[in-house]
């Protein structure tokens, strides 16, 4: 199996089932996102272990309207990237292609005025980004502090970036970002079980660094412990 994008392929096909068989893949993409969350090795030596000696992670997988995400659904700055970046760079570059790739998107940053609401919350704001997710890594970088993430517990890590008005402002972001520090003044951080998005340009995301789709309207939920993963030790 390739990378997270190809994983997302074989959940989709899984939650058809009602009987879900348990599942294993070999991460060879070029980020392997969820591999890291669960542990699981990323290198060619993996190849080698021994299937039977496993052991069993249940992993939480997220509805998006009528399909489903294993580990993030994403809007706004810089979430096309994962998607564009052709395969050439990646393996050049491997994920320092996505840099390369982001400094086009610099000058295309958008602002979205949203209401969401959650389980425990409703409001509207301006944001410009947003990541519903269930990793402890998006794009191969740490965006939350590890202890606060469990992918069995039924809910998902939902970050939006408020937007930045002024130079200063656009800097803390950055810092607080590289410091998993999620400030009120500069995002809204919250841990929940479904959550509803609604804005008046449709939104484009990306799902498990794939294209996702466009909606004006889009609902999040999560299905608990639905997918158990066979991870080889």
């Amino acid at each position: 199996m390739d990378g997270d994008g190809t994983l997302n392929e074989l959940i989709n096909g899984i939650m058809k089932f009602d009987n879900k068989p348990k599942i294993s893949f070999i991460p060879l993409g070029t980020v392997n996102d969820f591999a890291r969350t669960i542990k699981m090795s990323t290198k060619r030596t993996f190849l080698s272990k021994n299937i039977n000696e496993s052991e069993i992670v249940e992993s939480d997988i997220g509805s998006f309207n009528d399909i489903y995400f294993n580990y993030v659904a994403a809007f706004g700055a810089f979430t096309p990237v994962a998607y564009v970046t052709g395969q050439k760079l990646k393996k050049k570059f491997g994920k320092f292609a996505y840099f390369l790739v982001a400094f086009k998107y610099l000058n295309k940053i958008k602002t979205y005025d949203l209401e969401v609401e959650t389980d425990d919350d409703k409001f509207k704001g301006e944001f410009i980004y947003g990541s519903v997710s269930n990793s402890k890594s998006i794009g191969g970088f740490e965006w939350f502090k590890r202890k606060g993430v469990k992918i069995d517990d039924g809910k998902f890590e939902v970050l939006l970036i408020k937007k930045p008005k002024r130079i200063i402002d656009w800097i803390n972001t950055a810092f607080l970002l590289l410091v998993k520090k999620h400030k009120k003044k500069y995002f809204y951080y919250t841990q929940t079980r479904e959550i509803k998005f609604k804005s008046k340009q449709s939104l484009n995301w990306t799902l498990d660094g794939e294209y996702g789709g466009r909606n004006k309207e889009t609902k999040i939920k999560t299905n608990n412990k639905a997918i158990n993963f066979v991870i080889p030790l």
